[in-house]
């Protein structure tokens, strides 16, 4: 699976003891799945989210095959908007996490700094940014394509005749798409609709060993997984 958006979350605050830590972790992955599940608009998808401890420190990934990219983008009468309406999609989904990592840390004034890259969307968008501006060319936007996605490029026989067509259609000088998902934000972030509230962070001393809090599904429907490490 390609990775169609990645979030970096980072506050400075203390950590949650162990064990409130990994449930923390494990909530916020619940909620994100739930909100993912309602808001994406593709049929198969992995997600993966590690919270570090120390500060509070999250790394998220949302993938997918190039099978179901393509699949979802045909629900959008274009190529350029399926491919607009996914990664938008996609970018909501990282704010979501966002606000609901931040969620027990209102009460402090530290800000979180906050990152999200559109990765293989954003590297699809560009080629159209790209050929629209006559920067270069359809044929070689499609070399640039083969190399995003590599050999599965064989799993969505359409994609490539229609990636091309697209290309080709795409007016010259036209307006420019915008990369909403490789922005930097910094700022306390507040959800925008009530959820269960996450457990309130305490005061621990600090632990003898960080903690690592990896939570994932390899696909939609599999079996969620956990694993804690120490560093």
């Amino acid at each position: 699976m390609a990775s169609i958006g990645s979030t970096y979350f980072y506050l400075g605050v203390p950590s949650l003891p162990p064990d409130e830590f990994e449930k923390y972790a494990t909530r916020v992955f619940e909620e994100w799945e739930v909100y993912v599940g309602n808001n994406l608009s593709l049929q198969d998808y992995s997600l993966s989210l590690e919270f570090e401890e120390g500060s509070i420190k999250a790394a998220s990934t949302i993938g997918a095959t190039l099978a179901a990219i393509y699949i979802g983008i045909g629900q959008y009468g274009s190529f350029i908007s399926g491919l607009e309406t996914i990664q938008r999609q996609v970018k909501d989904a990282g704010d979501f996490l966002s606000e609901r990592a931040s969620a027990p840390f209102q009460g402090t004034r530290i800000k979180p700094r906050v990152q999200k890259r559109g990765d293989s969307l954003a590297s699809l968008e560009k080629l159209f940014v790209k050929v629209q501006s006559s920067e270069i060319t359809v044929d070689d936007a499609m070399a640039e394509a083969e190399r995003i996605f590599g050999d599965e490029l064989a799993e969505a026989p359409g994609f490539v005749g229609t990636l091309k067509n697209s290309l080709e259609d795409a007016p010259l000088y036209g307006k420019q798409i915008s990369l909403p998902l490789e922005d930097f934000d910094t700022g306390q972030l507040l959800p925008k609709e009530q959820h269960a509230s996450l457990p309130k962070p305490k005061k621990p001393q600090p632990p003898k060993h960080k903690l690592r809090v990896e939570v994932w599904r390899e696909t939609k429907e599999s079996e969620r997984k956990v694993r804690v490490v120490k560093l």
